[in-house]
């Protein structure tokens, strides 16, 4: 269970930061940003220099690539090898990225990737690949984990594909802007930063798979797929109501406590935001290990969406580690987040 927190907190969003980033759907990070090669997350670059010849190439890369990748304290890049005839460069690199940094807290992971260069006649190839994350190491060691369990499309995205989801987010944002920083830095190297600078990928235009089901206020409740679920509950849970059943008590939720969707080892998840003063909600939430979150449309007596989770952890969150949520949450209060596995969807 230690684990799993560990992970979730990795995997939050990112709010607020030095950075300020805050668009969650810039298509720079969208579908088919981040790509696989024989299932590893893999980024390559062409840079074209047909002024100048394999030999110069090979050459200036070999000096950029000993300057960026240099050992600076515990953190162990180098060039690990270099064949001019071949025309062959590799790297390991070892550095932190960095989530939000305060005067009282500081959010970065540790990134270990291969970059490997391949100069030829008035281009070169780059690939970065090999990509794992060392997350929190301050805390009990913190966790390790690698890029294809947390950035791809289907874990780091919402499910039409149009936004950073709220798990994973914030890595596969930062993975995908130090690669660009990366191929931009090479770039310059060779003097060919205005003729090719990296380019953003655009979002595809996808269709569900499964359309999406419009809740009504009356006739029975049926069981659809998580892929079916209404895209709005969030508009739902404003105008209507949002309730939590747990140990058959029903209790009322405000419609800032709901979360969203995401994933964890590969299962749909939803969570829930509670302010820790609201002890009747976490009572009830801490002697359960099954709860139903169930969404009224505006008017209606009866839930039109009901949402069956089988509790995985519940966190308590500092006002800091709230920095990571990408939603509007009162940072001057203290909450605990639940997250369920969705178990059972069902509609009116």
């Amino acid at each position: 269970m230690k684990k799993v927190l560990f992970i979730l907190l990795a995997c939050m969003p990112l709010f607020l930061s030095a950075k300020d980033k805050k668009d969650n759907s810039n298509p720079k990070y969208l579908a088919g940003a981040v790509t696989l090669t024989d299932g590893k997350v893999t980024f390559n670059y062409e840079l074209k220099a047909p002024a100048l010849s394999q030999k110069e190439i090979y050459t200036q890369m070999l000096n950029w690539a000993n300057e960026r990748f240099k050992p600076e304290g515990d953190l162990q890049s180098r060039v690990v090898y270099s064949n001019e005839e071949k025309g062959e460069i590799a790297a390991t690199a070892e550095e932190y990225i960095v989530f939000s940094s305060s005067a009282l807290s500081l959010d970065r992971t540790r990134i270990y990737y291969q970059l490997f260069i391949y100069p030829k006649q008035g281009a070169c190839n780059m690939e970065m690949t090999r990509i794992r994350y060392w997350y929190d190491e301050n805390r009990d060691g913190g966790e390790r984990y690698t890029a294809e369990e947390w950035i791809t499309d289907d874990m780091a995205l919402n499910k039409k594909k149009t936004k950073l989801a709220p798990i994973c987010g914030k890595f596969r944002r930062e993975t995908i802007d130090l690669k660009d920083e990366l191929f931009k830095s090479a770039a310059e190297a060779l003097g060919v930063h205005a003729l090719n600078a990296p380019q953003t990928v655009p979002a595809a235009t996808l269709q569900p798979a499964t359309p999406a089901v419009v809740p009504s206020t009356g006739g029975e409740l049926k069981n659809i797929t998580f892929e079916q679920l209404p895209e709005n509950l969030s508009e739902i849970a404003a105008s209507g109501r949002i309730t939590l059943t747990a140990n058959d008590e029903e209790i009322d939720l405000k419609a800032d406590n709901w979360g969203g969707f995401g994933k964890l080892f590969n299962k749909n998840v939803a969570y829930l935001l509670v302010d820790q003063n609201r002890i009747a909600i976490n009572a009830v939430m801490e002697h359960s290990d099954t709860y139903q979150i169930s969404f009224y449309t505006e008017g209606s007596t009866q839930p039109g969406v009901v949402i069956e989770c089988k509790k995985s952890m519940a966190q308590k969150m500092s006002a800091d580690e709230l920095k990571s949520l990408n939603q509007s949450i009162d940072t001057t209060k203290s909450y605990t987040m639940y997250m369920g596995e969705i178990t059972n969807v069902q509609i009116r």
